[in-house]
């Protein structure tokens, strides 16, 4: 959201630069302006990382291994979610850079906030469907034996 919001405020801008002209004379972004970019980046970078880490466990988790119905689910699971991921990746690789390119950083940044948004939805719509499971203890209590 941080980056949809700084594409799009042209207050939260470097100084315009004729690129093509003087390429060396670009003011580049300083102050506040630089930290909200920076900040942006890390939390993109950090909901990213947990995401990627967290998504595979919480829904390989869904699935019971007692079964063995669920069991081919759960492999079944795995195979669409990297399908998904993969095909993610070739949007954003195509679809996204042709529009930022044509269209603006801005509408490719808010693409992505509001595709990010849509999915914060499903998954809280569905939250209490999802099965919890009650640990069985901790990395750190299993460790000490």
């Amino acid at each position: 959201m941080l980056l949809a919001l700084q594409a799009q405020l042209p207050s939260l801008h470097p100084p315009i630069c004729a690129i093509n002209n003087e390429p060396n004379n670009c003011e580049p972004a300083q102050g506040w302006k630089l930290a909200l970019l920076y900040l942006s980046l890390l939390m993109f970078a950090m909901g990213e990382g947990c995401m990627r880490a967290c998504i595979p466990l919480l829904g390989g988790d869904q699935f019971s291994n007692d079964d063995p119905k669920k069991s081919q689910l759960k492999c079944s699971f795995f195979i669409w979610l990297k399908f998904v991921n993969s095909l993610g990746g070739i949007i954003g690789l195509v679809f996204l850079v042709w529009m930022e390119n044509n269209l603006g950083w801005n509408i490719g940044f808010m693409i992505c906030a509001f595709v990010v948004l849509v999915g914060l939805l499903v998954a809280a719509s569905g939250a209490p469907f999802y099965r919890i499971q009650k640990p069985n203890g901790s990395p750190l209590s299993i460790s000490r034996y």
